[in-house]
């Protein structure tokens, strides 16, 4: 295995520290002093290289666990288990329908794992570590990797009245009794609806979970936020909440949602470096599936904008590190107490999308993740996945998430560890508080908003329909325009209090809504209804469609 090799070393000078391990150091196990200042610009320039450990086909943060166990002296047997994705060649039995047959299911359980879920070329199952070593040596595995996971897009919704559709509710339905209109919550958790069952929400809802668990309420009650919107907006339509942890749990649950039938799908998460930002990848794909068969995919397009950052690689002083600002090589951000933070690094070196993966990257960019001490940068994690014309292989890097007791800055720093041309690169916080140092909020679209049939909304304030400084805009990575229209932002929920659902998370489930109460007063089909409320959206800034506000703000009347 290739390593490039490095050394410990203080830079004098500038209090600079690398410890001698690049593992990251426990969650909590130290407590730090609350920051007094905005730590100074940080100039790499001299700074020794650590080294490059990672394996070719495993994803670094999968890797730190698989060698965590081997230090720890620990055998395939007693080493506990990893949930791990398993992407394989697709020339493998790895269908539902054969998953008997899979060899890479004889594999797992002969090493005393559990396959959760299959869905096409994805396996996800529960792994010791150490057995990831031995399935990566598998000609028919391109990529071993932590499972993806998304990013929440973050009583009677003040959107109703604003939007217009109390107008609407007197009108006789179009719709029999026996054929509702039916919208689908897709999410990552319900946490208390059943309470609501009967006043926020219908009497009776579908409800079906994909985690590996079953556990429809674990997580937040994010979901259960969206759905009550929807029921305030359509309360003649029927509602699935359906829920997954994880993108290959996703995949099943839109197969379940295109064999229900639904005609709406209202989805509130965006998923940071899962494609090239151009409506292509694994999430974006469950899209253009739903589309296929009739389905509107009503999407957030994310709380990005003040934590995202873009630019083509610029490295003034050949030290092979990016310059986001004059003598400045770390790019950081504020991180409150008790709060987890991560980032995630992508440039464009996709390739072209088959359908099922991406072209293979030779561009291998890296990404050093720091924390101030309140007088130094101390590295805690180097994320250092190849980027070598391998099948399998993504133009990402991610850093594990962490947390802290206190208020802390954390930064990132870009390293041109192997590249011929200078990419443009773009980087996603999760977890700062306010906008990240030097962000860019053009271009922060999320995925799967980013995708041409994603009908993708922003926020607007519910009361003044100011566009929330967090929604995400466009354009996308193709120059396309998002989003499609806004919707309203800090609203009340049962589940979430007064004003407090704020976002596209709570913009999208007011068109999703929107879409099923004309569904059901009208002989209009979902897509058709689109351009409707695209037509009649309140124009809002600049002349005409832009990439702030889409086409305008939802608007019934």
């Amino acid at each position: 295995m290739k390593v490039k090799q490095g050394r410990i070393f203080t830079l004098a000078g500038l209090g600079f520290s690398l410890a001698a391990t690049v593992l990251p150091i426990p969650a909590g196990q130290r407590r730090l002093p609350a920051p007094t200042g905005v730590p100074p610009a940080a100039d790499l320039a001299g700074v020794p290289l650590p080294p490059k450990i990672a394996h070719p086909k495993i994803d670094a943060r999968l890797w730190l666990k698989v060698r965590a166990a081997g230090r720890a002296g620990r055998d395939v047997s007693s080493a506990g288990l990893t949930r791990v994705v398993i992407e394989t060649s697709g020339r493998v039995h790895a269908t539902p329908a054969r998953a008997g047959l899979s060899p890479f299911r004889l594999m797992i359980e002969a090493f005393g794992g559990t396959v959760e879920r299959i869905s096409g070329r994805y396996i996800q199952a529960l792994l010791p570590p150490p057995a990831v070593e031995f399935l990566a040596a598998d000609p028919e595995v391109e990529r071993l990797r932590l499972p993806e996971t998304p990013l929440p897009a973050a009583v009677y919704s003040e959107g109703v009245a604003r939007s217009g559709a109390s107008a609407w509710s007197d009108l006789p339905s179009y719709r029999a009794p026996e054929d509702p209109v039916k919208i689908a919550v897709l999410d990552t958790g319900f946490l208390g609806y059943q309470t609501l069952l009967g006043s926020e929400l219908p009497s009776s809802v579908v409800a079906s979970s994909f985690r590996a668990d079953g556990n429809l309420a674990a997580g937040t009650a994010h979901g259960t936020a969206c759905a009550e919107i929807i029921h305030d907006m359509a309360p003649d339509a029927k509602i699935y909440l359906v829920n997954f942890s994880t993108d290959v749990e996703q995949h099943a649950a839109v197969e379940y949602l295109i064999s229900e039938k639904v005609d709406i799908i209202s989805y509130a998460l965006t998923w940071p470096g899962a494609g090239a930002g151009n409506g292509t990848g694994p999430i974006c794909e469950d899209v253009k599936r739903c589309a296929a068969a009739g389905i509107l995919w009503v999407g957030a397009a994310g709380d990005e904008a003040e934590s995202h950052w873009e630019s083509a690689f610029i490295d003034s002083n050949g030290d092979l590190f990016q310059d986001f600002g004059p003598g400045d090589e770390i790019l950081q951000w504020l991180v409150p107490a008790d709060t987890w933070t991560g980032a995630t690094l992508t440039w464009n070196d996709w390739g072209t999308w088959t359908g099922s993966s991406y072209g293979n990257p030779t561009q291998d960019y890296d990404m050093l993740f720091w924390r101030w001490n309140g007088s130094a940068w101390e590295l805690l994690e180097y994320c250092d996945d190849w980027q070598s014309g391998t099948a399998g292989q993504i133009p990402v890097e991610r850093t594990s998430l962490w947390r802290t007791n206190v208020a802390t800055y954390y930064g990132v720093s870009i390293l041109k560890f192997d590249a011929s041309v200078d990419n443009t690169l773009e980087i996603v916080v999760q977890g700062n508080s306010g906008a990240i140092e030097y962000d860019v909020p053009l271009g922060s679209v999320g995925i799967p908003a980013d995708a041409a049939e994603s009908f993708s909304i922003g926020a607007t304030d519910a009361e003044t329909d100011v566009l929330e400084t967090f929604s995400s805009r466009g354009p996308t990575s193709d120059g396309r325009i998002k989003p499609d229209l806004t919707a309203f932002s800090r609203v009340t929920t049962a589940a979430l209090g007064p004003k407090a659902f704020a976002g596209t998370s709570a913009a999208a489930p007011h068109v999703a809504g929107a879409v099923g109460l004309l569904m059901s007063k009208t002989p209009y089909s979902a897509s058709q209804i689109r351009t409707i409320l695209e037509g009649r959206a309140l124009d809002l800034g600049a002349a005409g469609r832009d990439n702030l506000f889409g086409y305008g703000r939802l608007f019934l009347k």
